[in-house]
């Protein structure tokens, strides 16, 4: 039997295909185009099915021709990231981004449960509790913490918690939600909210810019730690929670610039100080430590593997790893 991985070609659904595959799991990818694309190096080690999740027959197809066990939906579409707000021309992508984040999953569950397929890996995000309105807490936001979402985005991410909660109760499904913060690593050029730029950009002496300003904060997970979680919560038993939040590191821009100006003095970093602060709150990812074990490696030590990655792939010298690169 194998795991079904949607959008299994893309930033954290090609690292967790990669961390299965290690782990001797077979696995069939479904993506908009069957070709291997970034899994090309184990492609031999992998089945690729060519389909869309906004269309309920291609995920029935799948389910039906091969033997999935458990599905990881691993698909992300957000439209708002996308600058449609500041270009009105791409307004059709808010259009897409419901068919496939919002439809597809609906039409998953629903394939799953026909199937007879319990656990099913879903991909939700902290936009579940809001980010433009001030957050007023002191304390962490936990699992338990309101959603207040105020995006498409957001709000199309807690529709389908909601949905999944309704599926675990009235099918016996086991869908686990895991709302993923920033993710940063190699694969992608500017990763959420230009987070990637100082490993990116940076590595190879460019400027790194930032449309943000050095106060602004934002929470970042590797992509590798973010993949061993939707691993862990896939094919362990049935974990003691159906939500769980993968958290990371809360940092600011200008924390950001000092990581990348250490391990590659000199880089050059520009911000946006005439740009208003956005919210942003610290995330209580201790559920996910203390039931999955999985534990976020140090921003140092994250961002010179990224440094690392581009350099190589440019041809150009590695950063040696300095003496200490973990931080509490």
């Amino acid at each position: 039997m194998a795991t079904l991985v949607t959008g299994g070609k893309g930033f954290i659904g090609a690292r967790l295909v990669r961390s299965l595959v290690e782990q001797g799991e077979p696995v069939v990818c479904l993506d908009l185009k069957g070709t291997p694309g970034r899994l090309v190096d184990i492609s031999e080690r992998i089945t690729f099915v060519e389909g869309d999740v906004s269309r309920y027959e291609d995920i029935e197809n799948v389910l039906r021709e091969h033997d999935i066990s458990r599905i990881a939906h691993s698909v992300f579409f957000s439209a708002e990231e996308r600058g449609v707000a500041a270009r009105p021309e791409d307004a059709e992508l808010l259009y897409r981004q419901q068919m496939v984040m919002t439809t597809g999953t609906f039409h998953l569950f629903e394939a799953a449960r026909r199937a007879g397929i319990r656990r099913v890996l879903y991909p939700s995000s902290v936009q579940y509790h809001g980010l433009d309105e001030p957050w007023t807490e002191t304390e962490p936001v936990t699992e338990y913490s309101p959603a207040r979402p105020t995006s498409p985005y957001g709000i199309g991410k807690h529709l389908c918690e909601r949905l999944a909660h309704e599926y675990n109760r009235l099918h016996g499904m086991e869908i686990v939600s895991i709302r993923v913060s920033g993710a940063y690593g190699p694969g992608v050029r500017f990763g959420a909210r230009g987070i990637n730029l100082i490993g990116t950009d940076g590595a190879l002496g460019q400027r790194v810019d930032f449309s943000y300003s050095r106060a602004q904060r934002v929470v970042l997970a590797h992509v590798d730690d973010i993949a061993e979680i939707f691993a862990r919560a896939l094919v362990s038993p049935k974990p003691p929670h159906d939500v769980y939040h993968v958290g990371g590191h809360a940092v600011s821009y200008g924390e950001l610039a000092a990581i990348g100006r250490g391990l590659l003095p000199g880089m050059e970093v520009t911000f946006r100080d005439d740009v208003p602060l956005q919210c942003s709150f610290a995330i209580d990812s201790s559920r996910m430590t203390r039931e999955l074990g999985v534990s976020h490696r140090s921003l140092e030590r994250g961002y010179l593997n990224l440094i690392n990655e581009t350099r190589g792939q440019h041809g150009l010298e590695l950063i040696a790893e300095p003496a200490a690169t973990e931080t509490p």
